[in-house]
C-alpha cells in the first residue's frame, strides 16, 4: 500500500539516539575551512557483463521496464494514489517531485518543503524500488561552500519528460553563484544520476570547495566506503575517527574514495542497500575546455560528504595533505566557468554490501553455503582491504562477485552469539566454491505467552551476554566498535500471538531477569542453554508493586522507524512499550506526522496502550531568521495529514520560534507545545538544544531576569500572532537521552517559575531504538475515575498544562498540601501563608530511594532522608507568594544499572502554589 494513502500502512517490522547528525553544523562548518585534495580521474570498475548469479539474473529480467513507464511530474493530489513509493523512510506528498520508470522511484521536495540540513527543498527525499517497500533514503543536501550556511537554497524546480528518459531540474541562485541539480532516469536504468552544475554570474565569496552531505543518524544506514581508482583508500566499514575540532585530523578524514555504500537496516520491510558514487568533478572554461578537479570522500558515523575542490591543484595527489589545503585557499569560480559533478545511485535488493558491488565488480564469482542463515560474511583482499559483504540467502547459500583484480581472497563469518570462521581461498577461475560452513549448534529458549513483560538476560562466568539485533557488520570508528542502535540483551514481548515464540542463545549459563517496567517487581531465573537442545524457564508474570490507580503514565517523547534517525518499526515500538507497562505513547517522529492507530488496532493492543499524534519539530538549518536554529519540540494532539508532505508537518525552517508556536496553535486549537532537551550534553549538539542559543546565539541565562539582554528574546512579541519565544506549555526538564544535564534544565525551569512563567515540567525517554528502554523516564498524569483505555485526549491536555503531573525514572511520589480541610495538589494553590505537606515515596523493590528535597522558589526547604514506604509530613510557612516542588532521589544499585543503565532513580513533581497573601492572585516571587 503506499504511504500516500489515506490510512497508514501497517509495517511488518533507532542514543541520541534522536541526534540528527549529531555535530553535523559545526562538523561542515569545520570543514569549509578551505580543506582540499587531487585525486586521479580514473573511471570506475566496469559494472557486471555478465549474469551472477540465478538471482542476480531473475533481478536484472524483473527489473527491466518500458519506457511507457517514465515519470517526471508534480505530486497532485487527484493522482496520489499512482506514486507506489512506500517504505519506512517514504514522506513525499502533494506538491512533491515524482521521478520513476517502473523500477526506481524518487521523489524529490518542494521549494515549500524544508528537508534535511538547509532550509528549502530541491533535496532528495525518498528513493526505492517502485515495486518494493523498501524506502530507507533520509536526506541528501548539496553544500555548495561546504557549509549548510553556504548552501543554494533551491528557488525553481520543474520536470522534463522525453522518449528516453525523465528529469526533475532544480536551480536556486545565491552571492553570485546558480546552482543546477539533474535528477535522472533512463528509460530502462537500473540507477538514479544526479548532476551537480555551479556557474559563477556575478561577484560573491570566493567558492573553495563543495560536496553532496548524505545523512545517516544513529546509522539508520551503515555506511561501507570503497575507491575504485586508490584501492587502499577503501575502507570498508572500520572508519577513521575524526576530529571535527582538528584540521589535522580531518585532513586524514577525507579519502580518495568515490562510492559510499550505504546498507539498510533489517527493520521488516523490504530489504535494501544503496551505492553512492561520484563519479566525476571537471572545471569548464568559457571555450569549453575541460578539467579534471580533485575529490574526496568523508565518513562520519551520522552522515557522509562527498567533496570536490573549484580547481585543480598545482601539483596532483592522491590524498589530502596540507599543500592542498593552501591551494584550496586561492580557489574560485571564475566568470563564464562551469563546474558539473556528477553522481550515480545503485539500489540493491538485500541489506548488505554484495548488493550494490555486485553491480560494481567485473571479476570472478565466489559463492558457499551455511548451515545457518541469519549470519554474516565478509571479504578481504590480500593486502587485507575490505572487498564486500554478504548475507546469506534463507536456504543459507550466498553468492557474491569479486573485484577482477582478486587473485586470493580472506573470507570471514561472523555469528550473532560471537562465533567467528574464516578461510584463505584462491582465486582459480570464474566461479570459486568456499565450501560450506559450518557453524556451531546453539540452544533455544521457549519464551512465555500471553502475558506482557521484558526479558534481560546476562551472560555468567565465561558466557558473554547475546546480543539480539546485531547487524553483524563490525561497524567501528577508529578502535571502537559501534553496535547499530537494534543491538541489545532484551526480549520485549506484549502478550500477543504475534510476540516471538522461540529465541536462539549460545550455550552457557545466563541470569535471566524479568520486569515490566517501574511499577513491578523484577524476577530473577538462572538458565542453562545446552547446544541442540530447547530450554524451559518457569517464568511468572511480574508482580505489581504499586497501584497508582488515579495515576496514567505517558511517555511524550518516542520515536519509531518513520523518524529519519531511528530504525525501530512501528510494531516493535508498540510491543517494547507495553513490556514496559506504559498506557499513553506520544508519537514524536522528526518533522513527519503518523498516526499509529491503524497498527495498534491491527495488534490488538486497544486495551494496553493508547497512542497520540504528534510530531518533533526539529530545526536544522541556520537562516537570517533563525540563525543558530530553534531547537526541537514537540507538538500534540496533532491530525496526520497523509496525503501531505511528511503527513502535514509544519515549516520549521526560516522562521522564529514563536512564529512556529502560533502556528500550531493555530492550526490546532487545544494543541500543546512542550520544548525538548533545551540543554545538550555535547556541544556539538547545540543547535538541537534552544537554551543553549535561543535562535540568535545567546545562552539563557538563569541567573539572569528574563527581561535581561541574555533572555530578552524570550520576550519578543510576534507581530502578527503576538506569541513570544517563551510560550511554550511544556518543559522537558527530565530526557533519557540527555539525563546528564537534568540538574541545569532543572534550574532553568526554576528560573522561569521564578519570574511567572508557569510552565509545567515533564521527562520522557526520547527513545529512538531498542536498545535504549521506552518510558524511562515517564510522566504519571493525574486523572481520578478516568476509566480503561483509551482516555480522553482532552482531558490529558488540560491535566497536563496545569501540571498534574510527575515525572520518574522509578520511584512515586504522592503529594498534597493541606490545610484544614482543603487538600491541594499538583498545579493547585494554596490560599494562605502556612499548610501541612504529605509526601507519600513509592518504589519497586529494585529501585533505591535515599534522599528528598523540598523545594521552595528554587531554594532548599528542606533536605530529608527517606525511604520507599516513607511518608513525610512538614509545616511550611512562606511569607510572600510562593511554589513549592518535591524532588526524590536515589542511588541505581545493581539491578537498576541492568535494566536502566543510563538513569538513576528520580522523581520531580510538579509545582504547588502559595497564594499566601491570601488576595486570590498568585504573584512571581521575583516580580
Amino acid at each position: 500500500m503506499s504511504r500516500f494513502n489515506t490510512t497508514l500502512h501497517t509495517p511488518q517490522r533507532h542514543s541520541p539516539r534522536r541526534h540528527i547528525a549529531k555535530g553535523a553544523a559545526s562538523a561542515l562548518l569545520a570543514l569549509s575551512c578551505t580543506l582540499a585534495f587531487g585525486a586521479k580521474d580514473e573511471a570506475r570498475e566496469a559494472p557486471v557483463a555478465d549474469g551472477l548469479d540465478h538471482y542476480l539474473e531473475e533481478a536484472s529480467q524483473e527489473d527491466a521496464a518500458p519506457p511507457s513507464l517514465l515519470r517526471a511530474e508534480r505530486i497532485t493530489l487527484a493522482a496520489i494514489d499512482s506514486y507506489p513509493r512506500s517504505g519506512p523512510d517514504a514522506i513525499a506528498g502533494v506538491g512533491d517531485w515524482w521521478l520513476s520508470n517502473g523500477v526506481v522511484c524518487a521523489a524529490i521536495s518542494d521549494v515549500d518543503h524544508d528537508a534535511g540540513i538547509v532550509a528549502g527543498g530541491g533535496s532528495l527525499i525518498d528513493l526505492g524500488h517502485c515495486n518494493r517497500d523498501d524506502d530507507q533514503w533520509t536526506y541528501a543536501n548539496v553544500l555548495t561552500g561546504l557549509s549548510k550556511d553556504t548552501a543554494i537554497p533551491v528557488r525553481h524546480i520543474n520536470a522534463s519528460l522525453s522518449d528516453d528518459a525523465a528529469e526533475i531540474i532544480a536551480t536556486g541562485e545565491r552571492e553570485g553563484l546558480r546552482q543546477t541539480v539533474r535528477f535522472r532516469l533512463g528509460a530502462d536504468s537500473d540507477r538514479l544520476e544526479i548532476d551537480v552544475e555551479l556557474v559563477r554570474i556575478g561577484e560573491g565569496p570566493a567558492l573553495q570547495m563543495s560536496g553532496l552531505f548524505t545523512l545517516y543518524s544513529n546509522r539508520v544506514l551503515s555506511p561501507f566506503s570503497y575507491s575504485s581508482y586508490a584501492p587502499n583508500a577503501t575502507l570498508g566499514f572500520q572508519h577513521k575517527d575524526i576530529d571535527r575540532h582538528s584540521t589535522a585530523s580531518l585532513i586524514r578524514g577525507m579519502m580518495p574514495a568515490d562510492w559510499n555504500i550505504l546498507v539498510g537496516e533489517d527493520n521488516g520491510h523490504d530489504s535494501i542497500s544503496y551505492g553512492l558514487q561520484l563519479m566525476s568533478a571537471e572545471l569548464i572554461n568559457g571555450e569549453g575546455a575541460r578539467q579534471t578537479l580533485p575529490r574526496f570522500l568523508a565518513v562520519l558515523p551520522n552522515y557522509s560528504l562527498h567533496g570536490w575542490l573549484t580547481r585543480p591543484l598545482w601539483i596532483q595527489s592522491d590524498r589530502l595533505n596540507w599543500l592542498s589545503m593552501l591551494q584550496s585557499r586561492f580557489m574560485d569560480l571564475e566568470p563564464r566557468e562551469k563546474l558539473i559533478a556528477k553522481f550515480q545511485v545503485l539500489l540493491g535488493r538485500r541489506n548488505d554490501v554484495a548488493s550494490i558491488t555486485d553491480q560494481i565488480y567485473r571479476g570472478p564469482v565466489l559463492r558457499g553455503y551455511s548451515n545457518h542463515n541469519d549470519v554474516s560474511f565478509t571479504v578481504w583482499d590480500q593486502q587485507e582491504r575490505p572487498v564486500t559483504q554478504v548475507r546469506p540467502q534463507q536456504d543459507g547459500s550466498f553468492t557474491l562477485r569479486l573485484p577482477d583484480r582478486a587473485r586470493r581472497v580472506r573470507v570471514t563469518a561472523n555469528a550473532p552469539w560471537g562465533q567467528q570462521l574464516a578461510r584463505e581461498i584462491a582465486v582459480a577461475d570464474n566461479r570459486n566454491d568456499s565450501g560450506r560452513w559450518m557453524f556451531r549448534r546453539n540452544g533455544s529458549l521457549t519464551l512465555p505467552r500471553g502475558e506482557a513483560m521484558s526479558l534481560y538476560f546476562f551472560g555468567l562466568g565465561d558466557t558473554p551476554n547475546p546480543r539480539f539485533g546485531d547487524d553483524l557488520l563490525g561497524f567501528s570508528i577508529g578502535d571502537s566498535p559501534l553496535p547499530s542502535t537494534a543491538q541489545r540483551n532484551r526480549i520485549d514481548l506484549a502478550g500477543i500471538p504475534s510476540d516471538p515464540e522461540v529465541i536462539d542463545l549460545a550455550p552457557g549459563n545466563y541470569q535471566v531477569l524479568v520486569g515490566r517496567g517501574m511499577e513491578y517487581e523484577l524476577r530473577e531465573y538462572l538458565l542453562t542453554v545446552i547446544a541442540g537442545k530447547r530450554s524451559l524457564l518457569p517464568i511468572q508474570p511480574p508482580k505489581r508493586l504499586w497501584f497508582g490507580e488515579d495515576w496514567r503514565s505517558a511517555d511524550l517523547h518516542v520515536h519509531s522507524g518513520a523518524s529519519f534517525d531511528a530504525t525501530v518499526s512501528i510494531r516493535e515500538r508498540l510491543r517494547s512499550y507495553v513490556a514496559q507497562g506504559a498506557e499513553i505513547l506520544l508519537a514524536s517522529e522528526h518533522n513527519r506526522i503518523v498516526d499509529y492507530r491503524p497498527v495498534v488496532s491491527d495488534m490488538g493492543l486497544e486495551n494496553d496502550v493508547q497512542v497520540m499524534v504528534g510530531a518533533e519539530l526539529t530545526s536544522m538549518a541556520h537562516t537570517e531568521e533563525a540563525p543558530y536554529t530553534i531547537g526541537h519540540s514537540n507538538a500534540f494532539p496533532l491530525r496526520a495529514r497523509p496525503n501531505d508532505y511528511a503527513g502535514g508537518i509544519f515549516r520549521t525552517e526560516g522562521r522564529a520560534l514563536r512564529e512556529l508556536i502560533a502556528e500550531v496553535k493555530g492550526r490546532e486549537p487545544g494543541a500543546l507545545f512542550q520544548l525538548n532537551h533545551p540543554r545538550a550534553v555535547a556541544p556539538d549538539d547545540q543547535d538541537l538544544a534552544f537554551f543553549d542559543h535561543l535562535s540568535i546565539g545567546k545562552r539563557f541565562n538563569a541567573d539572569q531576569p528574563l527581561d535581561a539582554s541574555d533572555n530578552r528574546s524570550l520576550l519578543a512579541v510576534d507581530p502578527v500572532s503576538g506569541a513570544r519565544d517563551i510560550d511554550f506549555d511544556l518543559l522537558e526538564v527530565i530526557n533519557g537521552s540527555e539525563f546528564a544535564v537534568y540538574e541545569q534544565v532543572r534550574n532553568d525551569w526554576f528560573a522561569l517559575l521564578n519570574q511567572g512563567a508557569r510552565r509545567a515540567a515533564t521527562g520522557n525517554s526520547d527513545s529512538h531504538d531498542l536498545s535504549q528502554v521506552v518510558a524511562a523516564p515517564r510522566n504519571y498524569i493525574y486523572l481520578p475515575d478516568s476509566g480503561p483505555l483509551p482516555l480522553s485526549e482532552q482531558a490529558i491536555v488540560k491535566a497536563l498544562s496545569s501540571g498534574q503531573s510527575f515525572a520518574t525514572t522509578g520511584p512515586f511520589l504522592e503529594l498534597t498540601l493541606r490545610q484544614g480541610k482543603n487538600t491541594i495538589g499538583l498545579g493547585g494553590y494554596l490560599h494562605g501563608r502556612e499548610g501541612q505537606l504529605h509526601v507519600r515515596v513509592s518504589a519497586a523493590d529494585w529501585v533505591d530511594v535515599d534522599l528528598m528535597t523540598i523545594w521552595v522558589n528554587g531554594e532548599i526547604y528542606r533536605e530529608l532522608r527517606t525511604f520507599p514506604g516513607d511518608h513525610k509530613v512538614v509545616e511550611i510557612v512562606a511569607d510572600k507568594d510562593s511554589w513549592l516542588v518535591v524532588e526524590v532521589r536515589g542511588k541505581a544499585g545493581e539491578l537498576y544499572r541492568k535494566v536502566l543503565p543510563d538513569l538513576q532513580p528520580l522523581a520531580l513533581s510538579n509545582p504547588i502554589y502559595i497564594d499566601a497573601n491570601n488576595d486570590g492572585r498568585w504573584q512571581a516571587p521575583l516580580n
